[in-house]
């Protein structure tokens, strides 16, 4: 497979603090000296930071392809992207259809998938239907009769591979889970709230650093590299709550620099000795400018950095291009021998599986 082919502050304090009862329960592989655990809220708390998560104004971040991008778990637990090629004989569903099949246990070969991937929706998962509003931007999952029955800490990883996926495809913002026509508000095993109306805000395999004040942070979504068993390379999302900063922007990009705090199965994809110039958002374009003392226009940059940063700012940023700059010049090319002249648009596949 190939990392990718092709291509505003938190709310409130509330929305922060609805990725906290996760954090703990989403070690992805064990925990890191990083990392501390977290005890969940106050149950009254813990509603009103689930009825903040839903954020109509997050972007959609997909345009057409004629690839899919879903949402399976890795082998270390992660929730991670991976865009699959559309099969002809599933061409009379909807890409919403197609990719709920994807995601169940069962509906797919397990040949057909990545080694140590799996469907976070267990086999004999019912589904009634799948509804797009595209009034809206939004989609609408109905499961039959109940949510699927799994265990407790697997229910945040289906509800965030289910909203990140339908978030993938062209004009979805937000999803909507109802059981026989009727809200789901709680899920059955975990007993968690969740919002009516849900978002990538929600964040994904969200992790925090030791010494973070809830009240005083704010989320960024960065990407860092892992393998699979089979040694090829895929970038999977992190959300990582920080400390509440004004540029948002600058933060994530610092973090993505910092690297993963889980170091045994993340691994960094920019270089620590490299430094932020400048960040700034104009005319629906993001301009990065970074330092590197060791660089030299002749040198290629390393494919996967651009890619990490790319996917990482216009994730955090919302916008649909970055343009980049290295030592002032943006007369550079990466070890694919791409060329970065241009404004680089977010990809329209992630992780594209090769076969």
């Amino acid at each position: 497979m190939k990392p990718i082919t092709g291509r505003k502050h938190v709310r409130k304090a509330l929305a922060v603090l609805l990725l906290l009862p996760f954090a703990a329960g989403c070690s992805m592989g064990g925990s890191s000296p990083g990392t501390a655990a977290i005890d969940p809220p106050p149950s009254d708390l813990e509603e009103q930071m689930v009825n903040a998560a839903a954020d109509p104004a997050m972007a959609s971040l997909a345009s057409d392809s004629d690839g899919l991008t879903v949402y399976l778990q890795d082998g270390n637990g992660f929730v991670a992207p991976m865009t699959l090629r559309l099969s002809e004989e599933a061409s009379g569903k909807s890409k919403e259809e197609q990719a709920i099949a994807w995601m169940t246990q069962g509906q797919v070969a397990a040949d057909q998938l990545p080694a140590g991937f799996t469907p976070l929706l267990p086999e004999g998962s019912k589904i009634r239907s799948v509804t797009k509003d595209e009034q809206a931007s939004s989609v609408t999952i109905d499961f039959d009769g109940t949510f699927p029955a799994m265990p407790a800490d697997q229910e945040r990883k289906a509800i965030e591979a289910l909203v990140w996926t339908m978030t993938e495809l062209p004009n979805v913002k937000q999803v909507l889970f109802t059981v026989d026509g009727e809200p789901l508000l709680l899920l059955p095993a975990s007993k968690l709230p969740i919002d009516k109306t849900m978002s990538r805000s929600m964040g994904i395999n969200v992790e925090q650093a030791a010494g973070l004040t809830p009240s005083r942070s704010m989320a960024v979504t960065l990407y860092f590299a892992a393998r699979s068993t089979d040694g090829e390379g895929y970038f999977v999302p992190v959300t990582r709550l920080v400390d509440r900063q004004p540029d948002k922007n600058r933060a994530a990009l610092q973090e993505l620099i910092s690297g993963p705090l889980n170091t045994n199965v993340l691994k960094p994809v920019v270089d620590s000795s490299i430094a932020i110039d400048k960040v700034g958002e104009a005319d629906g374009l993001l301009n990065v400018e970074l330092k590197d003392a060791s660089w030299e226009p002749e040198m290629l940059v390393p494919a996967t950095t651009v890619q990490a940063v790319v996917l990482t700012l216009t994730e955090v940023s919302g916008e649909p291009k970055i343009k980049l700059a290295i030592n002032g010049t943006d007369s550079f090319k990466d070890t694919n021998e791409q060329s970065y002249v241009e404004p680089i648009s977010r990809p329209l596949e992630i992780n594209a599986l090769e076969r």
